[in-house]
């Protein structure tokens, strides 16, 4: 019973993943989807990772000639970012990738957790433009301080225009954490949680990851996330399971920062 808990857990979260992916480039003009042969194929004119991206396959192709097809999409000066998750198919794209010259440029840790959550913090509803584009901002500060000043307006601009919700503690002005959380059908995505950097080893990240988890229980959803390999631990410690990884591979656009 566990197990098929778990494997519907890893389903919710994958559609919570592409579903906040989509809104992220939905916010921003002149983004193109396409549904393709086995996979979404996501297109615009902005530099960001979720302007340029494959993903949603769910293919019997043969995961070399998908692979070789998508490194052709990749000859250009934003190349092509090609996002494989958990359920995914064919399960031999992962490898077929690389050797078609794709580069893993990150494993992201998918998690879950169906608890009601313990400790919690007081929130607050960014709802107005003005607020929204504040916390778009802090998080984009918070989380890509050595990206160029353009990437971050942008990522701040995608985040404040997205249909997720934001949320925060502290000033509107000068926010002591906030979080980005994408509503789904069948689950409640946490994204961009940041602490204020002189106010980090607080315990802040902590509780208001309680405020998410009471939030999501209120809905009778599970809160899932993605984080790096690094934090894997510390939500394992506030409940959550590791439920499978995300593999984001790059090809093309020399010089091109990673923003994901």
């Amino acid at each position: 019973m566990e197990h098929h808990l778990l494997d519907q857990l890893t389903k919710v979260a994958r559609e919570n993943v592409l579903q906040t992916y989509y809104s992220l480039a939905q916010a921003l003009p002149e983004t193109e989807f396409e549904r393709r042969e086995g996979y979404t194929r996501v297109r615009g004119s902005w530099p960001l990772s979720f302007c340029h991206f494959a993903g949603e396959f769910d293919s019997r192709r043969d995961p070399d000639v998908l692979a070789r097809e998508l490194k052709s999409e990749s000859q250009t000066k934003d190349g092509l970012w090609v996002f494989v998750m958990p359920g995914d198919e064919p399960a031999g794209l992962r490898n077929a990738l690389l050797d078609n010259g794709f580069s893993l440029r990150q494993c992201l840790c998918l998690m879950g957790n169906r608890s009601p959550g313990s400790d919690s913090l007081g929130i607050e509803a960014a709802t107005d433009a003005d607020s929204r584009m504040r916390i778009g901002n802090f998080m984009a500060e918070q989380f890509f301080p050595f990206s160029p000043t353009n990437s971050r307006s942008l990522v701040a601009r995608s985040t404040a225009l997205s249909i997720s919700d934001l949320v925060y503690s502290g000033s509107i002005f000068e926010p002591d954490v906030a979080m980005m959380l994408s509503r789904s059908r069948r689950a409640v995505g946490l994204y961009n949680l940041c602490v204020r950097k002189e106010l980090r080893g607080n315990g802040l990240g902590g509780k208001f990851v309680g405020s998410a988890l009471r939030l999501a229980d209120q809905y009778g959803l599970p809160l899932t996330l993605q984080c790096h390999a690094s934090l894997r631990d510390w939500y394992g410690s506030l409940g959550f399971q590791q439920i499978g990884t995300v593999h984001a591979f790059f090809s093309g656009g020399k010089g091109r920062s990673d923003i994901l």
